[in-house]
């Protein structure tokens, strides 16, 4: 277990790892229109660019989101989003409270069509 926790540690600051401001302008337009196909209602976007990816942080419904493209083709990777409560089913809700006071949700969707709730708990 604390192999694959390190595991996804590391990817997640080879992710962060010397990034840098990019504006609109610059970007390929294939980062363009699918950023505005997978996030149509995103407001507030700043972007960032490492050596292999494109992050688009945005605000959506008055959520925080990022978003993440491959550089070379512009194709979407995943996009993580915040959640509150109430976009929840009630047994998720029920199930989530029962294991303690909840510090942070997040969901995350891949290109794979994998969808995952982050959950942070504390008891």
């Amino acid at each position: 277990m604390k192999k694959h926790i390190l595991i996804v540690a590391l990817i997640a600051l080879s992710f962060q790892s010397c990034k840098s401001e990019v504006s609109y302008d610059q970007l390929p337009q294939n980062v363009k229109k699918n950023f505005t196909a997978n996030i149509p209602d995103a407001k507030d976007v700043k972007w960032e660019e490492n050596a292999d990816y494109y992050f688009a942080h945005f605000t959506e419904n008055g959520e925080k989101g990022i978003a993440l493209f491959y550089k070379a083709d512009g194709n979407w990777v995943e996009t993580e989003k915040a959640l509150s409560l109430n976009d929840l089913t009630p047994l998720q809700k029920e199930s989530l409270i029962k294991r303690g006071q909840i510090r942070q949700l997040k969901e995350l969707k891949k290109n794979d069509s994998t969808d995952v709730i982050k959950v942070e708990v504390s008891k």
